[in-house]
């Protein structure tokens, strides 16, 4: 193995903590990631151009990024969608749907949404992000550098990762979630406006979450909260207010929301999906079920089967299963099963903790990249992806591993899927695929 390679991966294997402000993009990488994004989102979403609606928010918009730093060239957009999301991306662009919109019931309420998405951009999240994943997935790109020209797109895409309005590097973690907030206070506090009420809306957010037969809200996929009243935003507010600010529904924003409630809302389409998973059909021909048909799932035609027990398989190539002391091992394909969760009441991050463990029962080498882990959706519910490293006991090279992870009823569905390091990128898209087919009853 490469020596450069080689010390990258010592690192994140031996590192306790990725550092959250680690970052290998400038900002100049920023503003074009963004301006990429943006051209690939508009593409899909409904853009309303009703000039004194865009007028009226991007005002709003400006009064807030003026006070931001670093100063960068910040687009408002609203969304004609009844979805709740919001998403910012790097360099300043920013996209609200108006079913977020119209839940807020003020100008400092609606200014919360802005403020947030611009704290985002202005602690730069979404490239910090992106070099997480560089960090798991092309070791070797930072050994040798991030193109600095346009040579970053073609890198990037090469590794799948794609733009536009389901970018996975705007899928934020807590920390960052707390970061974004606090900034957001600040902008709010310094434009004359409540700052109360971002928590606020938080909460009206969460209480959609929480409400029963309601489908969750993309924003808690793209900005993952706290169960309840978050106490370090409230001690930043109590900190940084200059005095007591007074929210109040001006006459602006009255006429700002009855015009967006006279608004046509366009004909609903289907969500874009993955060009992964546009083809999911015709390259994942096989279907893998549970005998009590508990979940199924698509894989390729020449994978194979091999029963593990009740409620679990192994799914891989011929050769992606070999022999050792310990029995069977998988170094190409993926494995699945069902793990039991005590009956007191379990997190996701708890329930994948306990995975993690067990599987380095198997394979002490095994270690969670940190910050390397991702909110998913598994038919619309909240799921986990961990991204680990280990030796193979069979070949003792190294294997990049995704450890994918959902609550179901009284137990934690989970996929392991292997392949070497050297081989994930060419499979990487099999496992996409296999994620999107499958389906829990």
């Amino acid at each position: 193995m490469n020596g450069a390679l080689l010390g990258v991966m010592l690192f994140l294997i031996q590192a306790p903590a990725i550092s959250p402000s680690i970052n290998f993009f400038s900002i100049k990488q920023d503003v074009e990631i963004g301006s990429e994004s943006s051209t690939e989102a508009e593409k899909t979403l409904p853009i309303v151009r009703d000039a004194a609606l865009n007028g009226y928010f991007r005002s709003l918009g400006q009064r807030l990024s003026q006070r931001s730093t670093p100063r960068l060239p910040h687009r408002f957009r609203i969304v004609n969608r009844k979805e709740i999301n919001s998403v910012g991306f790097p360099g300043g662009s920013i996209y609200i749907h108006r079913g977020l919109i119209e839940m807020a019931e003020s100008e400092s309420e609606l200014a919360s949404l802005l403020a947030h998405e611009i704290g985002h951009i202005a602690a730069r999240h979404g490239t910090a992000q992106l070099s997480r994943q560089l960090l798991v997935q092309a070791p070797m790109s930072i050994s040798t550098g991030v193109p600095t020209q346009d040579g970053w797109k073609d890198q990037l895409m090469k590794l799948g990762i794609s733009f536009g309005a389901n970018a996975s590097f705007v899928r934020y973690n807590r920390d960052q979630e707390l970061e974004a907030n606090v900034i957001a206070v600040r902008l709010l506090i310094e434009a004359r406006l409540d700052p109360h009420a971002l928590p606020t809306m938080l909460q009206k957010i969460n209480d959609l979450r929480n409400a029963e037969g309601i489908r969750l809200p993309s924003f808690v996929f793209n900005h993952p909260l706290t169960d309840g009243p978050s106490e370090e935003l409230e001690n930043a507010i109590a900190e940084l207010s200059k005095g007591p600010v007074r929210d109040r529904r001006t006459a602006e924003f009255a006429s700002f929301r009855s015009g967006l409630q006279r608004l046509a809302m366009p004909a609903e389409k289907e969500t874009p999906k993955d060009p992964a998973d546009e083809t999911a059909g015709e390259t994942l021909p096989n279907v893998y079920a549970h005998p009590e048909e508990f979940y199924r799932l698509s894989y390729p035609a020449d994978w194979q089967v091999t029963r593990t027990g009740p409620n679990g398989a192994i799914i891989a190539p011929a050769d992606g299963i070999q022999n050792s002391a310990a029995g069977d091992d998988l170094t190409r394909g993926v494995m699945f099963d069902m793990f039991p969760i005590p009956e007191r009441p379990m997190t996701l991050d708890q329930a994948t903790n306990r995975v993690i463990v067990f599987l380095r029962q198997r394979n002490q080498s095994l270690r969670a990249v940190p910050g390397a882990q991702a909110v998913l959706l598994m038919e619309d519910q909240p799921g986990l992806r961990t991204v680990m490293l280990a030796k193979s006991s069979v070949t003792d090279s190294p294997e990049v591993i995704w450890l994918v992870t959902r609550i179901y009823y009284q137990t934690l569905f989970y996929m392991v899927f292997v392949a070497p390091e050297d081989e994930f990128p060419g499979v990487q898209p099999i496992f996409e695929q296999i994620i999107q087919s499958t389906r829990l009853r």
